[in-house]
């Protein structure tokens, strides 16, 4: 019995000692900011994510088809929610006299430029952060991909070129929204 109570102890006390790591891509950062789109009405629905980023572990990828969960690294927030956010917060810093809305918004505001970006590969693997998405502005469609090299042996080197990969992705999505601008005006 008493080896029993010992056990238990040391379960618990082994448990509490793995300190879990909770961390955010949208911490405040510096984005270029443009005139080039003018005052523009853009909405932006929700980010949609691979279902992997749903779940509240930071995740890897370690074979061509295999991811793995880190242990001790979790998301303070939720991923989907964090970088609409981001992107909203920096596309207002970044697009000075545009009106940056999230979907849903009210019936009698007119949208010039309605953005809906789909993430398909947002992860670490071999050395490098993924970042591939497919960015829809009106009825256009771009796909950016992104690398950020990066040290797998740590969580919080993850997160970081995770962030650095996202911060590069909102500045692809401004020059996005530059290049539907410019083609509009050209026809």
């Amino acid at each position: 019995m008493r080896y029993i109570v010992s056990f238990i102890f040391l379960v618990i006390f082994i448990s509490g000692c793995s300190a879990k790591q909770y961390y955010m891509i949208s911490t405040p950062h510096t984005i270029p900011s443009t005139n080039h789109i003018g005052q523009k009405t853009i909405g932006i629905e929700s980010i949609e994510l691979p279902a992997y980023l749903s779940m509240d572990k930071v995740v890897v990828q370690r074979d061509d088809n295999r991811i793995v969960y880190l242990g001790d690294a979790h998301w303070a927030v939720n991923m989907g929610d964090d970088l609409t956010n981001a992107l909203i917060f920096d596309l207002q810093k970044s697009l000075k006299g545009s009106k940056i809305f999230h979907y849903p918004w009210e019936s009698r505001t007119k949208i010039d430029m309605l953005v809906v970006i789909k993430i398909k590969r947002f992860i670490a693997y071999k050395g490098y952060v993924y970042l591939d998405a497919v960015v829809r502005i009106n009825n256009d469609d771009k796909i950016i991909s992104l690398k950020e090299p990066v040290n797998m042996h740590e969580s919080s080197k993850i997160v970081e070129g995770m962030k650095k990969a996202f911060f590069a992705f909102e500045r692809a999505v401004v020059d996005a929204l530059d290049d539907i601008r410019i083609s509009k005006q050209q026809r």
